[in-house]
């Protein structure tokens, strides 16, 4: 099947969605693809695949870094793009694509474009809905009403839509060819976990520091015994305190981004995983409706996973399902660090919840089942 992607999330070897996508459509010989993107982040991977960068043009670009910034994200998220760039043209009536591949969620004036070529060229449209819309989005306030309506407008308009998890499609509503595609994680490995000598236990965390989750790893590293406790943090644009940033990276806590095959060695050497969701009416549909990558890595790294967050998303109602994970619903970060004495404290406990998430992993996500269905939706659609 040859798959045009038009996206502001190209498959890279990075994490999260992007890392999905790349499993999807280059680790696996289902997909003959090429991509249009926005995103110059694809200029630090080397990628087996054709891909052309478009841009807003200078007009955008000027205004972006000024103070009508704010005004050019917004028209971007409601109007998107005029036309079709000439390169998107050629690509397409060279490439003869089966279909056009975009990420609605969270929204850009990329799936806008996708859009347009779908139309222009009579072509199936694929919609991935990965994040809530609104979601890292720049936008005045008072355009908010009308961007979620274009977007919710959107989903119905696909072809086939890709919902990151059921709250997602609980939120969007019915539609007529609808998959929930959870992400993808790695495959289980044979390196046995290591066992730690040492009295001190270290728990980790891998994934995005932005937003609430740097402040949360502070708030749990801040209420810890750091006499018991370790930790290994992992990741990049970290939200945490000034203060903060200096006495986590005095401790050598602080590991920064790296490779997920480096990431993946790393934690063969650690106690504990943290999988962390945000609290707050004002984030709630954000998580809500997504699902997180690093859940399903982690699933995979076969050690106890400690879950903070709100009990309506979908990764604590899976994990509650099968008991997969020590997990805490309650704001309370004392709470939440209670857990780690209570389980690692307890090998049996521990056995029980290794179990119980290998079970999760070999019935409902593993990334052969959840591959395999996307390719079913993929070719009943072409």
């Amino acid at each position: 099947m040859k798959v045009l992607l038009i996206t502001n999330t190209p498959p890279i070897p990075s994490w999260g969605g992007a890392m999905t996508f790349f499993r999807h459509f280059c680790e696996k010989g289902d997909f003959e693809i090429q991509v249009v993107t926005d995103n110059r982040d694809i200029l630090n991977y080397e990628v087996p695949y054709r891909y052309y960068l478009v841009n807003h043009g200078n007009v955008f670009k000027k205004l972006s870094r000024t103070r009508f910034a704010k005004v050019a994200h917004t028209y971007s998220n409601y109007i998107g793009v005029r036309g079709i760039h000439s390169v998107v043209k050629q690509t397409v009536e060279t490439f003869k694509p089966d279909a056009i591949f975009t990420v609605a969620g969270s929204w850009s004036w990329m799936a806008i474009l996708a859009q347009k070529v779908s139309e222009e060229y009579q072509l199936p449209l694929v919609g991935s809905f990965n994040d809530w819309w609104n979601y890292n989005s720049i936008y005045y306030p008072s355009f908010s009403d009308i961007i979620e309506y274009k977007f919710r407008k959107f989903y119905q308009k696909c072809d086939l839509v890709l919902c990151t998890s059921e709250g997602m499609f609980e939120e969007l509503g019915e539609h007529r060819n609808c998959l929930v595609s959870y992400p993808t994680g790695t495959y289980l490995t044979n390196q046995e976990p290591l066992g730690q000598e040492n009295a001190k236990k270290t728990l980790a965390f891998g994934g995005n520091l932005g937003d609430w989750y740097g402040t949360m790893i502070e708030a749990i590293i801040t209420n810890s015994n750091l006499e018991r406790y370790d930790f290994k943090v992992f990741g990049s644009n970290a939200s945490w305190s000034a203060q903060f940033d200096v006495f986590i990276k005095q401790r050598g806590y602080f590991k920064g981004q790296v490779p997920f095959e480096v990431l993946q060695k790393e934690m063969l050497n650690v106690d504990g995983l943290l999988l962390l969701m945000g609290f707050g009416s004002d984030i709630e549909l954000v998580e809500r409706t997504s699902f997180k990558t690093k859940f399903l890595d982690y699933l995979t790294f076969r050690k106890p996973i400690f879950l903070w967050g709100p009990n309506y998303c979908t990764a604590y109602k899976a994990s509650e399902e099968f008991d997969a994970t020590a997990k805490c619903a309650s704001e309370n970060v004392k709470e939440f660090v209670k857990l780690f004495d209570e389980v690692l404290e307890n090998p049996k406990r521990q056995q029980e919840l290794l179990n119980n998430s290998l079970q999760m992993y070999q019935n409902r996500f593993h990334p052969d089942l959840i591959h395999k269905r996307l390719v079913e939706k993929m070719k009943a659609l072409i």
